[in-house]
């Protein structure tokens, strides 16, 4: 008898640039659903997940701080809170509950 592999569901997410009109708040949203629904365990493959959903001035970032340390981002937590730092607009944090409505 064969056990069933439990079945994945492939979401494709928009790319999160690192410019201000991106909401990064809806883009983590976007990236844990996506994370789920293919069931990516693994901490080190949810970074990479992650870092392949970036564009721009955040993909340019993110393979910056890898060419100097190839393990900056040790989890999925270490790498949200760095790209918050570095990308979201001062005041975000007021914003967020408006956005997450918006998501609704």
């Amino acid at each position: 008898m064969h056990s069933r592999r439990p079945e994945t569901l492939k979401i494709d997410i928009s790319k999160s640039r690192g410019v201000e009109k991106d909401s990064l708040l809806r883009w983590f949203v976007e990236l844990d659903d996506a994370i789920r629904a293919r069931r990516i365990d693994d901490g080190e493959m949810q970074v990479a997940f992650a870092q392949s959903n970036l564009a721009g001035r955040a993909k340019t970032w993110a393979l910056g701080l890898k060419l100097h340390d190839p393990y900056v981002f040790e989890s999925l937590k270490v790498f949200k809170s760095r790209l918050r730092k570095t990308f979201e607009p001062p005041g975000a944090e007021f914003r967020a509950p408006t956005e997450l409505l918006k998501l609704k």
